[in-house]
This record gives C-alpha cells, structure tokens and sequence, in this order.
C-alpha cells in the first residue's frame, strides 16, 4: 500500500525536536488546516492509527479491506 498519511508520535516530538523544531512543526501544521479549511475540508480530523508491527495488525487491515479503506 502507498503511505497516505505522515504519522509522528507526541512523544517522540516532545523528546527529540528542539524548540525551535517544536514552533516550526506547529506552524506546518497550522498551514495544512488552513488550507484544508480554504478547500472546505474539515481541518481538525482525528485519525486511528495501527502499527502494523502489532499482532493484530492483520484483523484490523481485513476490517478496512472489507469496506473499502485497504489495498495491499
């Protein structure tokens, strides 16, 4: 499957980026819900996110394939 989605954990931004990294990584962040907001698209979606390392990794891919959301 394409990525389709940069996902960075809170903790590892808190424990790795600098202050000045922290700001800029908001400001981006700031910048794409502006612009999904200009293109009418909700800005502030929340998103379940699976490590595929997990064990049930494989049932919860099934689930998404089942309803159109997963391509291998």
């Amino acid at each position: 499957m394409k990525d389709k989605y940069l996902v960075i954990k809170i903790e590892d931004g808190l424990k790795y980026l600098n202050k000045e990294d922290k700001a800029k990584l908001c400001e981006l962040e700031m910048k794409i819900r502006i612009g999904r907001a200009d293109n009418k698209a909700n800005p502030n979606n929340k998103y379940a996110v699976i490590n595929l390392d997990e064990p049930y990794a494989k049932e919860i891919t099934n689930i998404m394939k089942e309803h159109g959301h997963w391509e291998d």
